[in-house]
């Protein structure tokens, strides 16, 4: 008798299947910044007195800065850093509400409330509340990320959001803020308009439950059409450990946690050409997840 499989074994095979039916149609899709694809959000909940994240791969650099909120009785009041899977899933849905409606200011709480439940994240109680801290703490975040091209670099840095609206409840017991709506900076929305990149919804509500899965798919859909036809590209160990892991971490965890994440990825992105090998992985140009098409918005990148 074959082993049972787990809810997300399960979750994971429906999805390819969505996907490779819809392979040559329609799929229902997401979008990142291209930086954002390389270079993701703390994966566990930092220390209290952990104000900045940054993390490097290749010639871009993503550094974090943890923000501070309005307190209800005047003055300000720190908030953490945004970390783990639901800090992903809300920055590529406020990502793609921008890019669907090609606007910098996304209504925040019920449209993502609404995504939230359409991937199957609960809604209610203690989630709700876990749903509602990274959007305060996203919503304040200021971010510097960097790209250098030969002997010049390209810099954005400041505040991911210019602007944002938020509900002061009066249970004290409530979080301080429920951020309503939220602005994207002009330089960041500048940015996302010329630097977009597509990913597959039902890919993305696959793997939900791993941020290292997220980012090492958002990751390849990014990078794999761009690998040369025959010319495959090696990437080893230490430097997968930089991109999606961390500095200190022993390098067979770190292989074994990868693996596991990648071989989950790849059951949703069934296109990818993606071997471990001796001494780290290879990667062969691929198709990207999601085929192109021309779109209104003429700058998204395929």
């Amino acid at each position: 008798m074959g082993k049972d499989l787990t809810r997300t074994e399960s979750r994971l095979l429906d999805a390819r299947e969505e996907i490779v039916a819809k392979v040559f149609g329609e799929q229902p899709k997401m979008f990142s910044h291209a930086v954002l694809c390389a270079l993701g959000l703390p994966y566990r909940k930092p220390a209290d007195d952990v104000r900045h994240f940054q993390r490097t791969s290749g010639r871009a650099s993503l550094l974090l800065e943890a923000g501070m909120v309005p307190s209800r009785a005047g003055g300000w009041s720190p908030v953490g850093l945004p970390y783990g899977p639901k800090s992903r899933l809300l920055l590529l849905h406020l990502c793609s509400e921008a890019v669907y409606k090609q606007s910098p200011l996304v209504e925040v709480e019920d449209s993502f409330t609404a995504f939230a439940r359409s991937i199957g994240i609960s809604t209610c109680g203690r989630s709700l509340k876990m749903l509602r801290e990274q959007i305060n703490r996203m919503s304040v975040v200021s971010m510097r990320l960097s790209k250098t091209y030969g002997d010049t670099v390209d810099v954005f840095q400041g505040h991911l959001f210019s602007r944002f609206q938020a509900h002061t409840p009066e249970d004290t017991n409530q979080l301080q803020l429920w951020t309503s709506f939220v602005e994207f900076s002009p330089d960041f929305y500048t940015s996302l308009a010329q630097h977009s990149v597509p990913v597959s919804k039902d890919a993305i509500g696959a793997l939900k439950h791993s941020s290292r899965a997220l980012d090492i798919y958002t990751w390849l859909a990014h990078r794999l059409w761009r690998v040369p036809t025959h010319k495959p590209v090696f990437l080893s160990w230490s430097l997968m450990r930089q991109q999606f892991g961390e500095p200190e971490q022993n390098i067979k965890s770190f292989k074994r946690a990868f693996t596991t994440a990648l071989k989950q990825v790849l059951v949703v992105y069934p296109r990818a050409k993606v071997d471990s090998v001796h001494g780290g992985i290879e990667l062969r140009h691929s198709p990207p997840p999601i085929a192109p098409r021309k779109q209104k918005w003429s700058n998204l990148i395929y």
